[in-house]
């Protein structure tokens, strides 16, 4: 009965309400396992909207990040996420809402920890995104550790595939990325 409700305020004039709105169906989601599928591509559908440049509110894209995340780490198989993960990593890092970010790079590190063949494409995108995450004072040491372990994680089985990617950041955000990465 909710889910309906919070798919109208995903298009909301008020930005708070997208925001509680994409919160919502992400959690939603998240806890009503097999029952939320049958509106996964309407969620899609609304949460796509969120990404656009025309959304000017940070936060109201921070939550559609977290309501992504929540999403593939319940029923990876019923996202394409073919389409969804440029579009979702294009909004990274986070902006605003910090409060997202466990749920967002556990999501990203846990599809790069079992070589999902959808995200490998965009390693390099994503260990630009995550270099920015480690650098930042906005977020939490444990978003960090998770993202270091990540890293570490392809390191160890990309080995020199790697390098060219972790050469190419500027060598701030290099350096913290291997001081996480280097922790285990």
């Amino acid at each position: 009965k909710i889910m309906p409700l919070a798919l109208k305020e995903l298009a909301s004039s008020e930005a708070t309400n997208r925001r509680n709105a994409a919160f919502c169906v992400g959690e939603l989601c998240k806890n009503s396992g097999a029952a939320a599928l049958k509106y996964y591509p309407d969620i899609l559908q609304g949460l796509h909207r969120l990404f656009a440049n025309s959304e000017q509110d940070l936060a109201v894209r921070d939550n559609a990040a977290g309501a992504i995340a929540r999403m593939i780490m319940v029923q990876p198989q019923s996202i394409p996420l073919n389409q969804v993960l440029p579009v979702f990593i294009k909004a990274l890092p986070l902006k605003e809402d910090h409060e997202e970010s466990m749920a967002v790079y556990s999501c990203l590190c846990n599809l790069l920890l079992s070589s999902h063949p959808q995200i490998l494409t965009l390693v390099p995108d994503v260990i630009h995104v995550f270099a920015q995450v480690v650098v930042s004072p906005d977020e939490s040491d444990e978003v960090k550790t998770t993202i270091g372990k990540a890293v570490s994680h392809l390191i160890s089985v990309y080995g020199q595939q790697m390098q060219p990617i972790l050469s190419a950041l500027p060598p701030a955000h290099a350096n913290a990325l291997a001081a996480f990465a280097s922790r285990r």
